[in-house]
């Protein structure tokens, strides 16, 4: 169109209304066709796609929206005007043009009334977070009052010219002020025949409309931040990844001939060899640690991208979740070798990072991406294979952000593989169970459990495996468990339980930073002369991974450590001592155990307590699963590891007889009802933490040495930049060094270091009083975790 044809109303500086509608409407049209998924009828799904793309942006035609935007010295007076707000007009508007369109299909009473309500929903929400649904229906009489002062405040003549032009895209709905007026005038009535709706469908415990409604925000909210920010190169490409990637890679690796090496490639063979059924949607690959999990699993996720591909011509994503950042740094780079080695050229839109210490950096087709771009493509899954957390993961499908869920659209056609899935807390397996069910059943996508320990979130007829995991566990001779349970142990017992200096390497894994700190001292004292190691979170990132790399060298004969070894951190030892912990836990430590087989390594489970006869144990683990760990355990004498199946089964049928569901069916209601947040402190979806801390946190910058000095410096020049997203960009250029040198601290220690512009400040000059260069930081007044 040439430019006479434009309405001369405005979206954003410099961009016609029109333009930017369109725009939408295409990117979301786009993303709509990589899906092959039926959550309503196709053609009417594809008509309130494009209804809800077309309109979100109408209110934005008001005179006190073209005021603000175009205006500057109006700004300041008109963003506070609830006249100036467009989301609410927009919805009023989106509700009857996608009703007039639904009334034309053969639809239930229900859906004939939710589905132009949920686009309504969708759009008046698209610039925050969902709310309860029940607030939706809700309109009070100054609402009303204020959409009549918009409409009467547009220039109806450029508004002719708007509707016209979008008209041609495919709205088909001509728009005038009267008829908008009728709209405004019978919104309220149409809100309380739904109300009532809703009090009936929100009892039946039917988490399809959850489901649609999170697709459709997803769906207008990526498209609406795209097209402002990237425009047409957000189009994805037609990338084809060869099945065979894996094998090709394999056979440029030297492998010694032992047994390990040999049940890998068993266990590798009988995944990627077998006939894939795709009928079959809930898998898993349950292997003792050790034994190339990784590999096998890459390899099975490309062979069924590849048979998806050929028999129903969608190219699926992979979408690749772990539960911590040091295993997602590990299986990116599986990845990157693999692609590297069959000459593959790595773009971000075929392979992605995704958290929240992720490089800003996003390329495509020799195309590297402004700063801004970046974090919309990142954040919103443009990739084949996206590599990401537990974290970013479940708070895709289970949260009321706007943030979140943006990203919630690319589960559709996927395979979502769940690494380590035994981490995923017990007390959510029935929540977890149901929303894997909804997003296969419903978005046509595969679920791919890999562990060592598979919890009960799926009964055994209910997930389908891919390996005969007995045969496996059964050949395993790496390790010996002995459980020292019959009465508690002080730290000074422990250290005196082994001789240190007999040649062997040993791991102690603690409960608490606390404890960890003391033992650490106690052995110190005990055997001056060995190389011993420290680690927990309170230890700077960069020092961490120092000590890892020097353990992984064999410089070190002792280490001493919280848990957050336990999977991820690829290191062996000859012997491991665990204080009591869940058992899903004790088997991830056991794993760093004579990882290689070579000789018999040895596993001590103590249970560890303070002077007074505390538990550290007790401090962070629910107290029934240490219970029902403690009972099987203290039945054996020794554990060989060939036994470790039978005994998690045998655990985690007594979690599953044992544990609370309250918190799950809790968020599950609210899913039914679509009670996305509250303020009455009832449960609701946003109330869902898949992590629950003991205490709050807050982040500490420590300056240990010259680069963390300089990245601090970087960091206060960023302050004297008066435009935050400037700002805010040019810190994420940095943002995953300066993190390095970054700790989260208990919010209610005595020593709090000084607030200095969002972070608590140890400059390098008062180290000493806290941070200790061996164990980390210094926290006084409180028994620290991790």
């Amino acid at each position: 169109m040439s430019t006479s044809y434009f309405s001369d109303l405005y979206s954003h500086p410099g961009k016609y209304l029109e333009n930017h509608l369109t725009g939408c409407s295409k990117i979301i049209n786009e993303f709509q066709k990589e899906n092959d998924i039926e959550l309503i009828n196709r053609d009417l799904m594809s008509n309130i796609v494009l209804i809800t793309a077309l309109c979100h942006d109408l209110g934005k035609s008001t005179n006190y929206f073209q005021t603000y935007l175009l205006n500057e010295s109006e700004r300041k007076r008109l963003r506070g005007m609830k006249e100036t707000h467009h989301s609410l007009i927009s919805a009023v508007i989106c509700y009857f043009i996608a009703k007039n369109d639904v009334e034309k299909y053969d639809l239930k009473e229900d859906e004939r009334a939710l589905l132009p309500f949920i686009s309504y929903v969708v759009v008046k929400k698209h610039h925050g977070n969902l709310d309860d649904i029940m607030n939706e229906v809700v309109l009070e009489d100054d609402e009303i009052d204020v959409m009549k002062k918009q409409l009467d405040s547009i220039n109806m003549d450029k508004f002719k010219v708007l509707n016209d032009n979008l008209n041609k895209i495919g709205l088909n709905a001509y728009l005038n002020k009267e008829v908008i007026y009728q709209y405004i005038d019978n919104i309220k009535d149409e809100l309380k025949h739904i109300k009532k709706l809703l009090r009936k469908i929100t009892k039946n415990k039917d988490i399809s409309k959850y489901i649609y409604l999170n697709y459709l925000f997803s769906l207008l909210i990526d498209s609406d931040k795209s097209e402002v920010v990237i425009g047409d190169n957000i189009v994805r490409r037609d990338i084809n990844l060869n099945s065979n990637l894996v094998d090709n890679y394999k056979k440029l690796l030297a492998f010694d001939e032992n047994m390990m090496n040999t049940l890998r490639e068993e266990a590798y063979k009988e995944v990627n060899d077998r006939e894939i059924d795709l009928n079959k949607r809930i898998l898993s690959i349950n292997l003792p640690t050790g034994l190339g999990k990784t590999f096998t699993t890459i390899s099975f996720a490309l062979k069924l991208r590849e048979k998806l591909y050929k028999e129903k011509g969608i190219r699926y994503r992979i979408i690749y979740s772990l539960p911590f950042l040091s295993i997602i740094e590990q299986n990116a780079q599986e990845f990157e070798k693999i692609l590297k080695a069959n000459g593959v050229k790595i773009d971000s839109d075929l392979l992605l990072k995704h958290h929240h210490l992720s490089d800003v950096k996003y390329t495509k087709e020799n195309t590297e991406f402004e700063t801004d771009q970046v974090k919309i493509m990142i954040e919103g899954w443009n990739s084949e294979i996206i590599v990401t957390t537990f974290i970013q993961f479940f708070y895709t499908i289970i949260s009321n952000s706007n943030k979140t869920l943006r990203k919630f659209h690319r589960l559709a056609d996927s395979i979502i593989v769940l690494d380590e899935v035994q981490s995923i807390p017990s007390q959510y397996w029935m929540l977890m169970k149901e929303l894997l069910l909804a997003i296969t059943n419903e978005l046509n996508s595969y679920v791919i459990f890999v562990t060592a320990t598979q919890p009960l979130i799926f009964k055994e007829d209910e997930i389908y495996p891919l390996i005969d995991r007995q045969k496996y566990f059964v050949k395993m001779d790496r390790v010996k468990i002995y459980p020292v349970l019959k009465s508690e142990m002080t730290l000074n017992d422990l250290c005196n339980m082994f001789d240190l200096t007999d040649g062997r390497s040993y791991l102690f894994i603690l409960n608490t930073i606390k404890s960890a700190q003391e033992f650490y001292d106690m052995v110190k004292d005990k055997v001056p002369d060995e190389d011993i190691v420290y680690m927990s979170t309170h230890v700077l990132p960069y020092e961490r991974l120092k000590r890892i790399k020097k353990i992984k060298e064999g410089k070190c004969s002792i280490a001493v450590t919280t848990q957050l070894v336990e999977a991820g951190v690829d290191i062996d030892f000859d012997v491991v001592i665990r204080d009591l912990a869940p058992l899903d836990s004790i088997n991830q430590s056991a794993g760093r155990c004579n990882r290689n087989w070579g000789g018999k390594g040895e596993v001590y489970v103590v249970s560890l307590a303070d002077e007074k006869g505390n538990r550290y144990s007790s401090h962070i683990y629910d107290k029934v699963l240490l219970n029902i760990t403690k009972e099987i355990l203290s039945k054996y004498e020794t554990i060989e590891e060939s036994e470790f199946l039978n005994i998690i089964e045998k655990y985690y049928n007594e979690v599953s007889n044992s544990i609370s569901s309250d918190k799950a069916r809790d968020i599950l209601d609210a899913i039914y009802k679509l009670k996305y947040d509250c303020e009455d402190g009832t449960p609701c979806i946003s109330k869902f933490a898949l992590i629950e801390d003991g205490y709050y946190k807050v982040d500490a910058f420590v300056e240990i040495n010259e680069e963390a000095k300089e990245l601090w410096s970087r960091y206060i020049e960023l302050k004297e930049i008066k435009n935050l997203f400037e700002r805010r960009n040019l810190f994420d250029k940095f943002k995953a060094d300066f993190y390095k040198y970054t700790v989260s601290i208990p919010s209610t220690i005595e020593n709090m270091p000084a607030d200095v512009e969002g972070f608590k400040y140890v400059n390098y000059e008062s180290l000493k009083d806290y941070y200790d260069k061996e164990t980390g930081f210094i926290t006084r007044g409180i028994i620290s975790i991790w």
